[in-house]
């Protein structure tokens, strides 16, 4: 019998570890900001970027990309079972003769041990694991 109750919560303990991240917010920058017009036509472009942090109780998921100037773009996050789903997809395609580098900072808090991440859109596809 105590092997059994023993069981039942251990997969009870990592079904609620793996259920507590939730989404808080997102946060625009680069060439969203107009502190991002000083990266209009330069001559250096950075490479698409995905980095992960957490501390505590926080993880913080920020993409990079380089796209045309005077573009809008969509984003959605959501989670589904032990992924992180991010979609950042163009509203409007911008028509300026220049490259530029947006930015966005996905905020969640729980505990994210254990989840992977798949971010898409156009020209975008990050795939992983988030690892302490």
């Amino acid at each position: 019998m105590i092997p059994i109750l023993l069981f039942i919560t251990f997969i009870t303990c990592e079904k609620n570890e793996l259920g507590n991240l939730k989404y808080v917010k997102t946060i625009a920058g680069g060439c969203f900001l107009d502190k991002g017009s000083s990266l209009k036509n330069s001559k250096i472009i950075q490479n698409d970027t995905l980095t992960y942090s957490f501390t505590n109780d926080s993880l913080n998921i920020f993409v990079g990309f380089n796209a045309t100037c005077c573009g809008e773009f969509g984003n959605s996050s959501s989670i589904k079972g032990d992924s992180v789903l991010i979609k950042i997809l163009p509203t409007q395609i911008g028509l300026c003769n220049c490259i530029c580098y947006y930015t966005y900072n996905f905020k969640y808090s729980g505990n994210a041990n254990a989840y992977k991440y798949h971010i898409s859109g156009s020209n975008l596809n990050f795939t992983g694991q988030i690892k302490p």
